[in-house]
C-alpha cells in the first residue's frame, strides 16, 4: 500500500466534489486501487465514517475490511504513535485542547501508522502551523519527514480520469 486516506477524504468528496449520484465513477476508482494496493486507510478512520448515517457510512460498511482497513494495534505503530504522542504533549506552541482534539480523533493514528510504515498519508486538511488551537496533519507530517498529498494529486500520482 502506498497510500493512507484521512476521513475528510471520503468525507468531502462524498458531501462536495464527487456524490455517489453524480460521480460514482469516482468510487469505483477508490475500490480499483484499493484492490491494486495501492490505497488503504486505518481502523480508526474507519469507525469514524462508520459510525455516520448516510451512504458513505454505508458505502464503507460494505467493504472488505480485511482489504482496506490496516489495524493500528501492531507494536511499531504503538511506538510510533507513543513518540508522537510525547512530542506534541510536550509542545508549547499548541493548546491543551488543541492536542486533546488531536489524539480523540483518528488524525494521531494515522500518522503513526504512516511512519510505522512509511506510506503517504491523503488528507483534505492545509497546513496552517502558526495555528495553535488546532493541530493539522500535513504540520505533524512535515515534523516527521511523512509525505502528505490531497485527493487531486493522489488522483494525478494514480493516474485517475473520469
Amino acid at each position: 500500500m502506498r497510500y493512507l486516506l484521512d476521513a475528510n477524504v471520503f468525507i468531502q468528496a462524498h458531501r462536495l466534489y464527487y456524490p455517489f449520484d453524480v460521480f460514482p465513477g469516482f468510487w469505483s476508482w477508490l475500490e480499483q486501487e484499493n484492490k491494486a494496493d495501492s490505497i488503504g486507510t486505518i481502523d480508526w478512520v474507519c469507525a469514524e465514517i462508520k459510525a455516520g448515517d448516510d451512504q458513505l457510512s454505508e458505502w464503507m460498511k460494505n467493504l472488505d475490511s480485511d482489504e482496506w482497513v490496516l489495524k493500528c494495534d501492531d507494536e511499531t505503530t504503538q511506538q510510533n504513535y507513543a513518540r508522537i504522542a510525547d512530542q506534541i504533549m510536550g509542545n508549547t506552541h499548541y493548546t491543551q485542547p488543541a492536542k486533546e482534539e488531536f489524539f480523540d480523533l483518528a488524525d494521531s493514528w494515522l500518522v503513526a501508522k504512516s511512519r510505522a510504515l512509511g506510506i503517504t498519508i491523503v488528507t483534505e486538511e492545509r497546513s496552517n502551523p502558526q495555528k495553535r488551537n488546532q493541530i493539522y496533519i500535513p504540520d505533524i507530517c512535515k515534523m516527521y519527514g511523512i509525505p502528505c498529498i490531497n485527493t487531486i494529486s493522489l488522483i494525478r500520482e494514480l493516474g485517475g480520469r473520469f
